[in-house]
């Protein structure tokens, strides 16, 4: 009976809480703008629970394999609150937890546990620690071949993630603390696991909760118009093989990875590192010769578009998998991610019960010091809205989680202050392109190899502006949005070196959100082929570039094709070997080249300029081959050869965002 009050208890709260946080929408501007409730969900409800027990155990998969499993359960008074709870479950490659030398264990996203398992919850508590304090129970587990977890590393993507991901599930509804409800929550990796688990359809999984997922690596975040962003990958290769294969000196104990309850002296956990170190190699980096000569190619690797029982997947695969299991999916992404496009896609893909929340966030932590407001923004929201998904989905609560706008964005107006906006779809239909030409007029803002213009028309006059490709271009580590304090980066060295295209400052402030589009007109002197990359920036009064998006282009992927996916109607090269081997090398004639960019959101103020610089070459970021003699290029502007920059403008796109007689 006591069970039962409890239940009750808790469900008037969640009732309680969905009236409270009700969200109204308001026209201002001809905008429909979110005035409250993002990320406010229960927010003025005190915790439920204040502790947690964790706990560790190996989980046998199908094929008898042992994944290392941490669960936490909600506690009072340093004891488990006897009891059925939803369950979230976090998978993760990453390491579930780690040791600590005065006893206990610490997973980076929330409160470390005591020797005895005891957690105590924070008061600033997000992610899925918050959701612990709501009544929820918690397991997170390493994947096949990682962290404590046995069986060889793994391609990533492979079969055997999605499998054992249901069996796992199978492991969890069967607990006597599980009320056999779980959803998944996660970003990057262990978002991208989530549509791998979902595509097995196991029968507990109710909900998922991704967060920077990518959809179509080798058009966006791998790879944009088959040139390789080697750069961060590799990173990302060397970090994940040094946590699948951590030391195991038999003199020395092992740190960096929790071993479960019952092996103490961690005899199973060296026994599991050992077996990581049979796994196979990333598939990409088997073919880094031909991605610095050719280009990404599509149908030279089958798992870019055909899903394969063994080895790498691309992840959007999977997807007519995912849309049959029917699973509710609630997509969170950020504007200034290297999955910025993904999770755009991922909405315009998926037919199940879903919602979009888009913020000005990175990969990771925003800023170089700790508690950037973004992040705290973030993190609060995302948790917020996945506690308000799940209620519903998991916990059948009636709350408004299905009756909210189909998307929710936030631009950047500064650093604390972000503009949310709701639209019924994606593309936002109050979104239009306006288009900005390329001009042989210069601007005077900045000492590059040419300092043209960027307005509203197209000069009448047909005129080319020529430059070298310098290898030592590069917007540097930071502009490649893969780990932290990527806002704003400043890259006026990298303009210098290359070809820009200034804009007048902006007579009001310009809403930006959607995917750019660039078209220019190419030609070249001395090159078959030539890679080209474009970046917008932003230019404050002080004159500094700072980095807002990239696209990139191979010259000889040029030729458009027809994407295996919906994606908004914009250029796809289709990067075939018969397109590529058919496309005309360059030559003095101008030839057609268009691309997108990572998408933008963002409120540029009134009084910056826009920016479009044109490089070669972005050495550290990306694979290409350096050419002796470098390739002397052109750019072609005018009535017959518009090259243009296009942008997603939010309001009247028609209106000249530059004063009268302006550009």
């Amino acid at each position: 009976m006591s069970r039962v009050i409890q239940s009750l208890s808790i469900f008037v709260a969640l009732f309680v809480s969905v009236v409270a946080h009700a969200a109204p929408v308001q026209s201002v501007a001809g905008l429909s703008t979110v005035a409250a409730g993002v990320g406010e969900y229960r927010r003025d409800e005190p915790f439920i629970y204040r502790q947690a027990i964790r706990r560790s155990v190996y989980v046998t998969m199908r094929d008898g394999v042992q994944l290392a499993v941490d669960y936490y359960l909600p506690a009072r008074d340093g004891k488990v609150v006897r009891g059925r709870f939803p369950v979230v479950l976090e998978y993760t490659r990453y390491g579930r937890s780690r040791p600590l030398p005065e006893g206990g264990t610490k997973n980076d996203k929330y409160s470390p546990t005591d020797a005895r398992g005891l957690m105590t919850i924070s008061d600033n508590a997000v992610r899925s620690e918050l959701l612990l304090a709501y009544g929820y129970a918690l397991v997170v587990a390493d994947v096949r071949g990682s962290g404590a977890s046995f069986g060889p590393s793994h391609a990533e993507g492979d079969d055997i993630e999605g499998k054992d991901g249901f069996d796992l599930i199978g492991w969890i509804a069967r607990q006597r603390w599980s009320d056999g409800t779980v959803g998944m929550l996660g970003s990057s990796y262990l978002g991208e696991v989530q549509p791998r688990v979902a595509a097995e359809n196991p029968p507990a999984l109710k909900a998922l909760s991704m967060v920077y997922a990518f959809f179509d690596g080798p058009n966006s975040a791998y790879a944009m118009g088959g040139i390789f962003r080697s750069g961060w990958q590799g990173g990302w290769v060397q970090n994940v093989a040094k946590l699948d294969n951590r030391s195991t000196d038999p003199n020395a104990p092992i740190t960096n990875i929790s071993a479960v309850d019952a092996d103490p002296k961690q005899v199973l956990l060296r026994r599991a590192i050992e077996e990581h170190r049979a796994g196979v190699d990333d598939e990409y980096f088997k073919h880094l010769d031909s991605f610095a000569t050719v280009g990404v190619v599509r149908d030279a690797l089958p798992f870019i578009d055909r899903y394969q029982l063994q080895g790498q997947n691309n992840l959007y695969t999977v997807l007519d998998r995912v849309n049959a299991s029917g699973i509710p999916t609630l997509l969170s992404g950020g504007w200034h991610d290297i999955y910025a496009n993904d999770m755009l896609l991922w909405y315009a893909n998926l037919s199940v019960p879903r919602k979009l929340i888009y913020g000005p966030y990175p990969h990771g932590r925003s800023g170089p010091a700790p508690n950037d407001p973004r992040d705290i923004e973030r993190d609060r929201l995302v948790t917020r809205e996945t506690l308000r998904w799940f209620d519903h989905w998991l916990r059948k609560v009636p709350n408004d989680a299905e009756r909210r706008p189909a998307v929710q964005f936030g631009l950047q107006r500064d650093p604390r202050h972000t503009e949310w906006f709701s639209a019924d779809g994606w593309p936002s239909r109050q979104a239009q392109y306006r288009d900005l030409y390329l001009s042989g007029k210069v601007s005077n803002t900045v000492l590059s190899q040419y300092d043209g213009s960027l307005g509203v028309s197209p000069d009448e006059a047909s005129s080319s502006q020529s430059w070298t490709v310098s290898y030592d271009a590069t917007v540097g580590s930071l502009g490649t949005r893969w780990g932290g304090n990527v806002y704003d980066v400043a890259v006026t060295s990298n303009d210098m070196r290359s070809l820009t295209y200034t804009s007048p400052p902006l007579a009001r402030d310009l809403y930006v959100a959607g995917i750019p589009v660039v078209k220019l007109w190419l030609s070249s002197q001395n090159a078959a082929d030539a890679d080209v990359h474009a970046y917008l920036t932003v230019v404050s009064e002080d004159g500094t570039s700072r980095l807002i998006s990239d696209g990139l282009l191979r010259a000889s992927h040029r030729t458009l094709g027809q994407p295996p996916y919906r994606n908004f109607g914009l250029p796809f090269p289709s990067s075939q070997s018969v397109d590529i081997a058919a496309t005309p090398p360059l030559s003095a004639t101008p030839a057609a080249l268009e691309f997108t960019m990572l998408a933008v959101g963002r409120v540029f103020r009134q009084g910056d300029r826009l920016r479009l610089t044109i490089a070669g070459a972005d050495r550290g970021n990306t694979l290409g081959q350096e050419r002796d003699p470098a390739p002397a290029l052109a750019v072609h502007l005018g009535e017959a050869t518009r090259s243009m920059l296009r942008l997603p403008v939010l309001g009247d796109a028609s209106e000249s965002p530059f004063s009268r007689g302006e550009p």
